[in-house]
């Protein structure tokens, strides 16, 4: 996301014309077409998994009010930004913030797609800095592993409904054995 709005914004040093106009349209659609299927609904998808029962509602009730929160600071500053930064630096200010978010995503956000209430029990009872820890490991192992497709091996499994999905009594249940 945070590329297309870096190509909105250097779309701005292009003349004035039907290029820039079409190069300046062609950013914000790619960049709502990659928000609204990927960070859009994380939120609410998110909360309704992470959270436990008990709090639940108040957990998605506080996820949905941030996202409405920042979605006013975003319309709020962005008049501003123009006026401040020209529209380079003021997409370029948000560009900025999608890669910070993407890294803080990437170190403090642990996956719960397809998981169980007790597996979600430890994937959350794994201490925040030891899953920065093992992500920091990961990436670039899968980036070895899956973009250059070097035989790099597995990393150890850092929560334990990991672990035991590679067992065999977990495949030969699975009818994998």
């Amino acid at each position: 996301m945070a590329i297309f709005l870096l190509m909105t914004g250097f779309s701005f040093y292009i003349p004035k014309g039907k290029a820039q106009i079409a190069v300046v349209a062609l950013g914000i659609y790619l960049y709502t077409m990659a928000y609204s299927p990927g960070e859009g609904p994380v939120p609410f998808t998110y909360s309704a998994e992470a959270y436990p029962l008990y709090v639940r509602d108040v957990g998605m009730s506080f996820s949905t009010a941030m996202l409405w929160l920042f979605n006013f600071v975003i319309a709020f500053t962005f008049p501003r930004l123009l006026g401040a930064f020209k529209p380079q630096g003021a997409f370029g200010w948000y560009a900025a913030w999608n890669v910070l978010g993407f890294v803080l995503i990437l170190l403090f956000v642990p996956e719960t797609k397809a998981l169980s209430l007790e597996e979600l029990d430890q994937v959350f009872s794994v201490p925040t800095r030891k899953h920065a820890t093992y992500q920091l490991k990961a990436l670039p192992h899968n980036i070895r592993k899956y973009i250059f497709r070097m035989d790099v091996g597995d990393l150890p499994p850092l929560y334990e409904h990991e672990g035991a999905l590679a067992s065999p009594t977990h495949l030969a249940t699975a009818g994998h054995a």
